[in-house]
């Protein structure tokens, strides 16, 4: 029902609405606005050209100054026509259009200002900054995103992309074309009680008979190429491909890999993991990541629930899930489920913060939390900063041998100054310390390199000792290391896959690839305390 003559007249010209004056009220009509509703076929462009005509009228009127001669006339004053007016005049055009998508009626209710208006055009500017900026890249199917969770990464995407109707293209592949009739108004906002958000409603609403639809469609064809590209999926779509229809293309996709029977098998996947796995701490997977896959199951079957008749566990069910699929025999972890089990009206009811009430009580967390490096706890280094050592073997927790030397890495410049006792301890400390290394394996079953290491490592102190025995010079020394580092490394470098390890630095006699060697040669140097 159109308004009142009195409705539109407090429209143009009330303070609180548009706050035209009466004469340019009038003037408006010449330019073709007669009715509120005609703002709905103006835009921007065609209110700010109105406006320079308002500002320099054509034609004369006759002199009103008194004395004026008759029949004088004068050029048209302008008409005022204030920023405030205009703006707010531009804001109506874009409201009347989307009342005319949505299919909403207009009444002097849903054209105030304050607050509806106002309410509209910041929605819509925001509509606008989207559809100016840049568009994200499109989802495409892959191993990491499995075409039945690509359908919905895909519509989540079309949200964003805002078509030539300033109209999210999510409206293009709405499960029913048709819309039914328009709920109730929400107050003080454009939009229906149902729909939160003005693009939410076009998208529910727009109509896929305006002239404009088939660029939309065309452009959502565009994008499902793209994504299926290379993939087996490109054949579901190919029949689409000259007429560009981008929603038949979509439901065809969509209907053969993501169908019912296909939300169907995921919720069936999900239950499962949620009833029979369990967890019992016996391996390096946490706790925290148990129940990331719980978290992730629920999240699923949420989204299988909006194309399936489905009901979703609640949150009791989910913490009882939790707990029974637990079987850890840790006490403090016991002792956390049991302190869940009788909270009936807190954590009991509530996943995520059973969830965070377990995690500290994680037993193989603890476990890397105590053993997470290479080092055993006996090898941490302390607050001073020394490098860590063996506390059984050297007895001090100040990183120093019995000698005292600190135990860690010396440059050469550091090492010649140390004492023979004390390059000596440094070097057993070394060597003990990459025979530990190798003793994290079965039992027996020593890994070969790890083993030609060893035996490197204790000829060439061996040596060493000799050397310091019949009081060698440093000079002495350094040449010995010099001699094993380049024999090994010009045999290494000759082109040969594997050298021989026979001589007096290894034993028994072994086979060792040449990148080995040379990790072995570097090691011995090491341990040699250069």
């Amino acid at each position: 029902m159109p308004l009142t003559a009195a409705q539109r007249t407090l429209f143009f010209e009330d303070d609180a609405q548009m706050g035209i004056i009466n004469r340019t009220v009038i003037q408006l009509q010449t330019e073709g606005l007669t009715a509120v509703e005609d703002l709905a076929e103006f835009d921007k462009e065609t209110i700010e050209g109105m406006a320079s005509n308002l500002r320099r009228p054509a034609g004369r009127i006759d002199d009103p100054n008194p004395g004026a001669a008759a029949g004088a006339t004068i050029p048209t004053p302008p008409f005022a026509f204030g920023a405030k007016s205009q703006q707010r005049l531009i804001h109506a055009t874009n409201l009347l259009r989307f009342y005319d998508t949505v299919g909403r009626a207009v009444t002097a209710a849903n054209l105030q200002w304050t607050p509806v208006m106002k309410n509209f055009s910041a929605q819509w500017k925001a509509l606008e900054d989207k559809k100016g900026g840049d568009e994200p890249d499109v989802p495409m199917i892959s191993k990491a995103l499995p075409i039945i969770k690509w359908t919905e990464a895909f519509r989540d995407y079309l949200h964003r992309i805002i078509g030539v109707r300033t109209i999210p293209l999510a409206y293009v592949i709405r499960p029913e074309a048709t819309v039914p009739p328009i709920g109730a108004q929400a107050a003080g906002t454009p939009h229906s009680v149902q729909h939160e958000a003005i693009d939410a409603e076009m998208i529910a609403r727009a109509s896929h008979g305006h002239p404009l639809f088939r660029e939309d469609n065309s452009s959502v064809y565009y994008k499902l190429e793209e994504a299926t590209r290379a993939t087996s999926y490109a054949a579901s779509i190919k029949p689409y491909q000259r007429t560009k229809n981008g929603r038949d293309a979509w439901l065809a996709l969509s209907n053969q890999y993501a169908g019912k029977d296909k939300w169907e098998a995921e919720i069936k996947r999900h239950e499962q993991l949620m009833h029979t796995r369990t967890w019992k701490g016996q391996s390096n997977f946490t706790l925290e990541r148990f129940i990331a896959q719980h978290r992730n199951a629920f999240v699923s079957m949420q989204a299988a629930a909006e194309h399936v008749t489905y009901q979703t566990p609640n949150s009791h069910s989910r913490v009882g899930y939790l707990l029974d699929a637990i079987q850890c025999s840790d006490a403090g972890l016991q002792a956390a489920m049991a302190n869940i089990k009788t909270d009936q009206t807190g954590l009991r009811n509530d996943f995520e913060a059973s969830a965070s009430f377990l995690l500290p009580y994680d037993p193989v967390q603890k476990k890397r939390n105590d053993h997470g490096t290479k080092r055993g706890p006996a090898d941490i280094s302390d607050a001073t900063g020394e490098e860590a050592y063996n506390v059984s073997s050297f007895g001090t927790k100040k990183g120093n041998g019995s000698s005292g030397v600190p135990l860690r890495y010396h440059k050469k410049e550091e090492y010649d100054l140390l004492t023979k006792a004390q390059q000596r301890e440094l070097r057993e400390w070394r060597l003990n310390k990459s025979t530990r290394s190798t003793e994290g394996g079965k039992k027996g079953k020593l890994d070969t390199a790890k083993a030609i290491a060893s035996a490197v490592d204790k000829k060439v102190n061996e040596k060493l000792k000799s050397l310091e025995k019949e009081k060698s010079t440093n000079e002495e020394t350094d040449a010995y290391i010099a001699s094993v580092v380049d024999k090994r490394l010009a045999t290494a470098s000759a082109g040969k896959k594997t050298v021989q390890v026979s001589d007096a630095t290894a034993t028994p006699t072994q086979v060792v690839s040449a990148p080995t060697l040379r990790s072995i040669i570097k090691r011995a140097k090491n341990n040699a305390g250069t």
